[in-house]
């Protein structure tokens, strides 16, 4: 067989379950009407989906899935995962986290639909890791900072002076707000909740 003839027929790459998702992801969001869209991104274990359920009161729709697995949201092995959680005229989509195996960060990173979003609400817990930083830089590239949240996760036991020296250091790698959340004494759900709410008039 010729090579002329090869080329138009040569299948390429077969596509992940993840690949699919996110671009099913992408097609969803589009023939929404106008109403606000948030996503929630961050890596494993950080918080994403309970921050979900405690913002809307565990009135969303599907429910997202929380549990003492880190990795319980998947977006790797069904290919008609649920996507996108309804609440009142809000849309949410709490992403898998990034990082890992099963979702891989240039595939998540490459693929995800940032600007279908009029808020992104990134958590980490701990510190700040280089899949992160790339988050970070991409949303910010993408002129993006203004739509974005940096949300420190289970910061109930920061002194403030600790809390202070964080804001600094974040300060050089991310010119957007920072909140500290607790999920224990819901500390910071305000000003999460008040800078979704605030996507209403962009």
């Amino acid at each position: 067989m010729s090579a002329a003839r090869q080329g138009p027929d040569k299948p390429g790459p077969a596509q992940t379950v993840l690949e699919r998702n996110l671009k099913r992801l992408a097609g969803e969001l589009a023939v929404i009407p106008r109403t606000r869209k948030t996503a929630l991104l961050g890596q494993p274990g950080a918080g994403k989906s309970a921050l979900l359920d405690a913002l809307t009161e565990r009135s969303c729709q599907p429910r997202p899935v929380v549990g003492q697995r880190t990795d319980a949201t998947s977006w790797a092995e069904d290919p008609h995962a649920p996507l996108i959680h309804r609440c009142g005229g809000a849309v949410f989509v709490d992403a898998p986290g990034y990082g890992t195996a099963a979702h891989p960060s240039e595939a998540f990173f490459k693929l995800f639909p940032f600007r279908s979003f009029d808020r992104l609400i990134v958590l980490f817990k701990d510190k700040l890791h280089a899949a992160d930083d790339r988050l970070l830089l991409g949303i910010a590239r993408s002129g993006l900072t203004e739509r974005t949240l940096l949300v420190r996760s289970f910061a109930d036991g920061l002194a403030q002076e600790e809390r202070e020296a964080l804001r600094r250091e974040w300060a050089a790698r991310f010119a957007g707000p920072v909140v500290f959340y607790s999920a224990r004494d819901r500390s910071g759900l305000p000003e999460i909740a008040a800078f979704i709410a605030a996507g209403d008039e962009s």
